[in-house]
């Protein structure tokens, strides 16, 4: 018996022993335990996000506007573009010519939506420029001017205007400037035959339908040139075009002044060599790779009053030899009303120089 209550003191001292470290284990892992629990509100961050591209884009918006042309109350094209000068109530704004070129009503939807009609100031195919007027009582800026011969390549760009219409007004694109002095070919009357190569500055900023007119800003807010076209293929993507602003500047000063950009005459209608057949080549007896056929020559021009007539081949132009008719343009349009040029032309295989004095 004595046996057994001995046994029985020592399994109860033991079993307290177990019972104690059980405890002393317990308890510990509950003090090391992080106890979670949940806020009755939850807050979530805030944070307003600013750049110069964003300060840039509010002080300009409102400088940018929608143009719209319509014909007998049709619309016929959709544009953007740029307040370019203020005159008290009355707001300049430059777009493209094929933006109002199929109208005859053109209105302006400023950056508030309110809208207003448009006078066409001038326009000039040629450079695909246009200037317009409307009245105002509200407020509005005028972009400041920059210099695109200061652009450089790899320079941050934005582009803004209404792509695709009113429904995407004030919509903002921004690339770098990819190229500068690039030459577009330019096609005016539709013959297939390039009439006019356009300096434009090449930029991988999307523009698009819409966009044309609009301006093309650099990262001081200055205007320095006007969105006009871009390539449209499949294979190809980020090269849209601006006209800098250094060449737009003298074409709109003359529209605002006259009306039209007042170019200088020569008189004479002509025809590249490559464009005749050798029927017409041996008929008028042409052997020459290079030189323009004259075609025609205006009653009472300068090119008539130096002699040239019908049949003759202009060869060259102050020195300049002469290829094709976009060059002789481009030669001819960078002289003034009344300037002097020294021409050489050909007749009956004999070489004949003259100073003529453009009208």
């Amino acid at each position: 018996m004595k046996k057994m209550t001995s046994f029985l003191l020592t399994l109860l001292f033991f079993w307290n022993i177990i019972i104690t470290i059980q405890y002393y284990l317990f308890t510990t892992q509950k003090e090391n335990q992080v106890t979670y629990t949940p806020s009755s509100t939850i807050q979530q961050a805030s944070v307003e996000i600013s750049s110069n591209v964003t300060e840039l884009v509010k002080k300009s918006e409102n400088k940018v506007v929608t143009v719209t042309s319509s014909l007998h109350g049709q619309s016929v094209g959709t544009g953007s573009g740029a307040i370019y000068r203020l005159d008290n109530d009355t707001v300049y704004i430059i777009t493209n010519y094929h933006v109002i070129a199929d109208g005859n009503e053109t209105s302006i939807i400023f950056a508030n939506q309110k809208e207003s009609e448009a006078e066409i100031v001038g326009k000039d195919q040629l450079t695909d420029l246009a200037l317009l007027k409307t009245k105002i009582d509200f407020e509005v800026e005028a972009f400041t001017i920059g210099d695109s011969s200061l652009t450089q390549k790899g320079e941050y760009v934005i582009a803004m205007g209404s792509p695709l219409g009113i429904e995407y007004q004030g919509s903002v694109s921004g690339g770098l400037i990819s190229g500068l002095n690039r030459r577009m070919e330019m096609d005016i009357d539709d013959d297939g035959i390039s009439d006019w190569d356009m300096n434009v500055l090449q930029t991988d900023a999307a523009i698009n339908p819409g966009n044309s007119g609009g301006p093309l800003i650099n990262q001081a807010g200055e205007l320095i040139g006007i969105n006009s076209m871009k390539i449209a293929d499949t294979t190809v993507e980020g090269f849209g075009f601006a006209i800098p602003i250094n060449e737009v500047i003298p074409i709109i000063t003359q529209l605002e002044k006259e009306g039209k950009v007042i170019r200088p005459i020569l008189g004479v209608s002509v025809q590249s060599i490559y464009q005749l057949s050798n029927f017409e080549k041996t008929y008028f007896g042409l052997t020459d790779e290079e030189g323009l056929f004259v075609v025609n020559v205006s009653q009472g021009s300068p090119a008539q009053k130096a002699g040239i007539q019908t049949g003759d081949l202009l060869v060259s132009i102050d020195g300049v030899t002469l290829t094709d008719f976009k060059q002789f343009r481009q030669i001819l349009y960078s002289h003034k009303v009344n300037d002097k040029i020294h021409i050489v032309y050909k007749r009956d295989g004999k070489q004949v120089e003259k100073e003529i004095t453009l009208a």
